[in-house]
């Protein structure tokens, strides 16, 4: 098993509480990816798996896009479930990790992450984080969901030629990144996830539209080679996003739809 001081399994297994007797934890040194390591083993795995890097080389992102994993300042991480739901729920999916991720970095740190939709987490007008949602059919039929989460929490040296401004959750104090920290946060983190697996929507979509950035501004919003602007109005029931074109509502639910605000 590589090396797990960057953070404390005790301390993730705790934040686990109810599920880490089930949970098969997989902690990584270094690894290309967590998503693509968890859909590796997806045929042979049926309980629920948890995979933890201290850096990823090929660290992937929505859309095909890479995402930068530097040693020691981020926390990568990949939860993988059996389901028989259908598939065609990612957009709904995706929205619930994304309240697992804020809601479980407000319960440990003063730190109120904002969501923008689909999958990102934004703090200060930054990007800090984001969510690739994967699935593959296993052979009796059933569903292996991939859910990846990287999360900036000190990193403050970034690629050049990122499409949004990107920040982390300590930009000043990345003494508070401790090994009980990141173990805490992955746990607890899981354990929402794993929560929501059967469980009412309720509380996540209220969450969720409460921490919905952009909120009533003009966004601009590009699907394929076609852009036009809308009022960013809410989230439906499905996690589906809510706009208004000409005053005309419309949902949008496709995660190829990316956003942003006029201004930039």
């Amino acid at each position: 098993m590589p090396r797990d001081s960057f953070l404390n399994v005790d301390a993730l297994r705790v934040a686990l509480g109810p599920y880490a007797p089930a949970v098969t934890l997989s902690v990584y040194d270094e690894i290309d990816s967590t998503n693509t390591r968890a859909k590796a083993t997806a045929a042979e795995d049926a309980s629920p798996s948890l995979h933890v890097a201290r850096t990823q080389t090929a660290g992937r992102g929505r859309l095909g896009r890479s995402f930068h994993s530097p040693a020691d300042t981020g926390l990568y991480m990949t939860l993988a479930y059996t389901t028989a739901a259908p598939l065609g729920e990612a957009v709904r999916i995706t929205g619930r990790a994304a309240v697992a991720a804020a809601a479980t970095i407000e319960a440990l740190t003063p730190k109120r992450p904002a969501i923008k939709w689909v999958n990102d987490l934004y703090l200060d007008g930054c990007k800090i984080g984001g969510i690739l949602t994967e699935a593959v059919t296993r052979p009796d039929g059933e569903a292996r969901i991939i859910v990846g989460l990287g999360i900036n929490l000190s990193t403050t040296a970034f690629p050049e030629g990122l499409r949004a401004p990107a920040s982390c959750l300590f930009p000043r104090e990345p003494h508070l990144v401790t090994p009980a920290l990141m173990g805490e946060l992955a746990g607890g983190i899981a354990r929402r996830l794993l929560d929501a697996v059967d469980s009412d929507p309720a509380a996540d979509l209220d969450f969720y539209r409460r921490h919905l950035l952009y909120r009533g501004q003009t966004v601009l919003c590009t699907r394929g080679n076609t852009a036009f602007e809308a009022t960013l109005l809410d989230v439906d029931d499905s996690f589906s996003l809510l706009v208004s074109v000409n005053g005309s509502p419309v949902t949008l639910s496709s995660g190829e739809i990316s956003l942003r605000p006029t201004a930039d």
